[in-house]
């Protein structure tokens, strides 16, 4: 369908149920109502709803046989047209009454119905917004086609079709069918349509089959409609079978639509998820519903198991969720319609169920007559309205809005959630968090100034809006700019206001203190990293001249002292200092040697970190088994985050050797281009929780600190033993920070 057909569609289903409700008003009527259903339409007649007892002798559940000497079952549209205040003669189930026609009255059926008449009217104005406001998107044209068809068919339904019309047939009754059978079948392949165009990735989401799915149940009804006219001689039979045959095509839409919603959400994106979990939760709530409710009752049994008129009322649920899905997942980015329609949804469903529950109090408690009763519920309707709705509008404001009517309430909020965090990593994201969440806004992050004018991102919430939706507001601290705090408008039709923007700044005010100590703190973890980088550096440089220059001198002067001394005599005093050099040069190698050790362990240099670390598990290894696991590093480690690595992986295997009373150990050394992690687990006896951490866990989390990592200690997965007991250590040391 192109972009204009679905509104020329809707328009023309209004207008057939406007069309529909007018020629019921202007047609006679007896007071009746046929109820839609074989269980009404007999073979023999047709079983009455009376809406109002006081406007016909006619009473509900009567069987009309006839009407003036013409019996119903031998046909329809033979009596002729009467005049109003005429009496014509029913045959109602074996007796005769004097029937007045009247003008009909619609105002019973309106209040009998007020459920249905608010649910299509709540879904036509939420349709009828999306579509103006995003007629390119693809579900807002079925949406709106299927909001026409409920609310013309639904009109034309509760404005009646009385017994009488059956008689007389002409346009009421072909006008009425038109609406509750053709219509009503064009809504439902509208809901078909909807559930295919809902997200853009949907598996049966094609032209053609969106194209099936509006006309199938049409194509069904009108071919039913065929079958019972040249099957059913007796045309209350064929009706029966009509109506009955709608309200199955309707069940089994539902149906369809929520199998469509259960295959969308298993393959869709993960984005969308979120917007199918409240649409399609709410659909099938209302399926559910109406089908345990409706459909299915009144097909079996030809009886409804709740009453008609609150019929409509199983359909606010998917009502509901397009409004949570508008709210939460910014569906078709028009919050501020989303907004006012909420307000007064809110505010007339409270006003129209505190009348309705007022009236029945007063009229059954009090009893007061009815019109008394209207009147005084109808003024405290007057006198509430104008709280409720500020009431509404304070709580839909929060909802979509958060904080922005309430600074005070966001800064204490943040101040709070600021001073609840533990660790300096976790500052920004809770802030950037914390001022989504107080104005209500998808994107949120915070900027770290890098005192060369620059900026980098430090925190980030929500998915990136387009540059041309953000706002930036600077942060600063003792007036230098520290950072930069960047949100993005609620929706393409949502701008922030003035007074987000007020809000926007009082939050970036109260966040510079704790921007300018993560740039310290971060700027000292930083140092920190430098200088344990240059240290190990240096220290693998000195080891190296140590091993590679003065180690080998020594060797050789020692060497060279001892091939001189053999030629002398041995009671020469040459022989003595030579002899004396010799041992001195050995002694000096040794202290070389140990200090080698101590600057850098030689297994690095010679093995590599995960060499290293298997050589020394083979040492430690005795009544425990050890397994290392890793591969090589693809380019040579910074010397801090190699000696780091090696020391907090040895420590731990010590540990297990020495107290775990482990059997099993399993080392696991993973290098990644931008960190080194490394793993060691047992099946010991775990750590007693009420024990003081160590010497050794204390040195590995210190050597995991120097280099801007840090080290997690925990209760094991049964990963070495399978038993899910023992003891888990794991560094995580980042490349970048060295």
């Amino acid at each position: 369908m192109s972009r204009k057909a679905p509104a020329v569609v809707a328009i023309a289903l209004a207008v057939l149920g406007v069309v529909g409700v007018a020629a019921r008003l202007d047609s006679p009527g007896d007071g009746s109502v046929v109820p839609l259903g074989w269980s009404a339409l007999r073979p023999d007649g047709v079983v009455v709803e009376v809406p109002d007892p006081g406007g016909t002798i006619l009473r509900t559940g009567d069987l009309v046989v006839g009407i003036d000497g013409r019996a119903l079952n031998e046909g329809l549209g033979t009596v002729e047209r009467p005049a109003l205040g005429a009496a014509l003669p029913y045959d109602v189930a074996g007796r005769t009454e004097q029937v007045t026609v009247t003008r009909p009255q619609i105002g019973p059926l309106a209040e009998q119905a007020w459920g249905n008449l608010v649910f299509v009217l709540t879904l036509a104005a939420l349709a009828v917004a999306l579509y103006v406001r995003r007629p390119e998107e693809r579900s807002t044209g079925p949406l709106l086609v299927l909001a026409a068809g409920l609310l013309g068919s639904t009109a034309v339904v509760v404005a009646g079709l009385p017994v009488l019309s059956l008689a007389l047939g002409g346009p009421q009754f072909w006008l009425f069918h038109l609406n509750a059978v053709g219509a009503y079948s064009i809504a439902w392949g509208a809901l078909l349509a909807f559930s295919l165009t809902f997200t853009r990735d949907h598996p049966w989401g094609s032209r053609r089959t969106v194209g099936l799915a509006y006309a199938v149940p049409l194509a069904v009804m009108l071919a039913l409609s065929l079958v019972a006219g040249l099957a059913e001689s007796n045309p209350l039979r064929a009706l029966a079978w009509i109506h009955t045959g709608e309200t199955t095509v309707a069940g089994l839409s539902l149906v369809a639509a929520v199998i469509s919603w259960v295959v969308c959400y298993r393959r869709t994106s993960a984005p969308m998820r979120g917007r199918l979990r409240w649409l399609g939760g709410g659909g099938v709530l209302t399926a559910v519903l109406g089908i345990v409710g409706w459909h299915l009752p009144q097909v079996v049994t030809g009886h409804p198991a709740l009453p008609w008129g609150a019929l409509g009322l199983s359909g606010l649920p998917f009502v509901a969720g397009i409004g949570v899905a508008l709210r939460r997942h910014r569906l078709f980015d028009i919050e501020r319609l989303a907004n006012r329609s909420l307000v007064y949804a809110s505010t007339v469903a409270v006003l129209v169920a505190g009348y309705a529950l007022a009236v029945g109090l007063l009229a059954s408690v009090l009893r007061l007559s009815g019109s008394v009763a209207a009147a005084l519920a109808a003024a405290g309707a007057a006198l509430a309205l104008a709280p409720l709705r500020a009431a509404a509008q304070r709580a839909v404001d929060k909802m979509m809005y958060g904080d922005r009517h309430d600074p005070a309430g966001a800064l204490d909020r943040l101040g709070t959630r600021l001073q609840a965090v533990l660790l300096p990593a976790d500052v920004l994201p809770a802030l950037v968090e914390t001022v989504a969440r107080s104005l209500r806004v998808p994107y949120a992050a915070i900027d770290l100034a890098d005192g060369a004018g620059g900026f980098a991102v430090a925190a980030e919430h929500g998915p990136a809006k387009a540059a041309e939706s953000i706002h930036t507001e600077p942060v600063h601290y003792q007036g230098q700019t520290v950072g930069r705090l960047r949100v993005s408008a609620r929706g393409r039709d949502d701008p922030l206001d003035p007074v987000d923007l007020s809000l926007l700044g009082s939050l970036a005010q109260q966040a510079g203190p704790a921007v300018q100590a993560v740039r310290l703190h971060d700027d000292l973890v930083r140092s920190r990293a430098e200088v344990v980088a240059s240290r190990e550096d240096e220290r693998r440089r000195l080891r190296r001249d140590l091993h590679d220059g003065l180690g080998p001198t020594l060797a050789a002067i020692g060497l060279k002292a001892g091939l001189a001394a053999r030629g002398v005599p041995e009671d020469s005093a040459a022989h003595a200092a030579l002899t004396e050099i010799a041992t001195e040069a050995t002694a000096s190698l040794g202290d070389v040697r140990r200090l080698v050790e101590a600057l850098r362990p030689p297994a690095l240099d010679e093995l590599g970190l995960v060499g290293a670390v298997r050589s020394r598990a083979a040492t430690l290894a005795g009544e425990v088994t050890i397994s290392v696991s890793g591969d090589g590093a693809p380019g040579p480690l910074p010397a801090a985050v190699e000696t780091a690595a090696y020391r907090i992986a040895v420590e731990a295997m010590t540990n297990v050797v020495r107290h775990s009373g482990a059997t099993k150990c399993v080392v696991g050394i993973t290098l990644r281009p931008e960190s080194v992690e490394v793993t060691v687990s047992d099946d010991g006896r775990g750590i007693d929780p009420a024990k003081a951490a160590g010497v050794g866990l204390r040195s590995m989390r210190e050597r995991a600190a120097e280099v801007g990592g840090e080290v997690s200690i925990g209760s094991g997965t049964g990963g070495a033993g399978g038993t899910g007991g023992g003891t888990r250590v794991h560094a995580h040391l980042p490349i970048t920070a060295v």
